[in-house]
């Protein structure tokens, strides 16, 4: 608790000493970065271009700033199959020592979904990995309610309780996949009288 309130003194100090020696503080302007797992980052600030790689867990642009300069950290370009978004990227130098951005990436994600023929009743579940979805009486068509992260495998499979009075099926070739950059439509039930 102690230190936190230091901080902001110690760097007033240290302004107000350069600043009567003639001089002007400088900042970092840097952060840390988190779950980025895809190639392609880019971050920008102040006209400098970042790349950032897979893996890397901190950034630090090699122009610093001046007390007083207001800087912007911005994502110039996202990451292959993800999304990062930024924390503390933006503000007026002088209040800390240092320029600490946060900055989180998560994977891309998409809905899993298709066609249904010849449901007349209750009781249609279908089943991805872990997750469930009930599929309403004369449904046409139904989308998982979960989505699946990019390049990450789906398999859509009918419950084993099917409805009353049907046999519903997967398509041959229609339920599995590997999550591509777009949302799964293409998932066909069949669903027949027994």
């Amino acid at each position: 608790m102690k230190l936190s309130c230091l901080r902001p003194l110690a760097a007033l100090l240290l302004t107000l000493g350069l600043a009567a020696c003639g001089g002007k503080a400088s900042y970092d302007v840097s952060g840390t970065v988190s779950n980025l797992n895809n190639n392609g980052l880019i971050l920008a600030s102040g006209g400098e271009e970042l790349p950032i790689a897979a893996g890397q867990t901190s950034f630090s642009f090699k122009k610093r700033i001046d007390y007083g300069s207001d800087y912007n950290i911005t994502v110039k370009q996202q990451p292959a199959h993800m999304t990062c978004g930024i924390s503390g990227g933006s503000g007026s130098a002088g209040h800390y020592i240092n320029i600490s951005a946060a900055v989180s990436c998560t994977q891309n994600a998409y809905s899993v979904g298709g066609t249904i023929s010849g449901l007349t009743v209750e009781g249609l579940v279908l089943i991805n990995g872990n997750e469930t979805t009930t599929v309403a009486k004369d449904a046409t068509a139904f989308t998982m309610a979960s989505p699946v992260a990019d390049g990450r495998n789906y398999n859509i499979t009918v419950s084993p309780t099917q409805p009353k009075g049907l046999l519903c099926v997967v398509q041959p070739g229609t339920g599995v996949g590997t999550m591509g950059e777009a949302n799964v439509t293409s998932v066909k039930i069949a669903c027949n009288p027994v």
